[in-house]
């Protein structure tokens, strides 16, 4: 099994190369059972993160929460599956 490992720079690179969605992204993206946690500091506010290995990612501060993708080929080496669109 691969096993990653991101440290600060490499979340602060995933985030910078996401795109903000309106609310979870799935079209093309797949979910899996592991993800990294820690926490960012960006609009004047803290916010808790989580990145799943797939690609997606979460922010929440107090009740707001935000939702992050990337697809970009950029983002392939820090997680462990790139969405495909649901592309064979």
């Amino acid at each position: 099994m691969q096993r990653m490992e991101l440290d600060a720079d490499a979340a602060g690179r995933f985030f910078a190369l996401a795109t903000e969605y309106p609310q979870m992204p799935t079209q093309g993206f797949y979910q899996l059972p592991c993800s990294i946690e820690g926490v960012v500091q960006a609009d004047g506010k803290r916010w808790d993160f989580s990145i799943n290995a797939a690609g997606t990612a979460v922010w929440k501060s107090g009740d707001v929460t935000r939702y992050f993708g990337c697809s970009t080929a950029a983002c392939a080496p820090l997680v462990l599956l790139m969405p495909d669109n649901g592309e064979p």
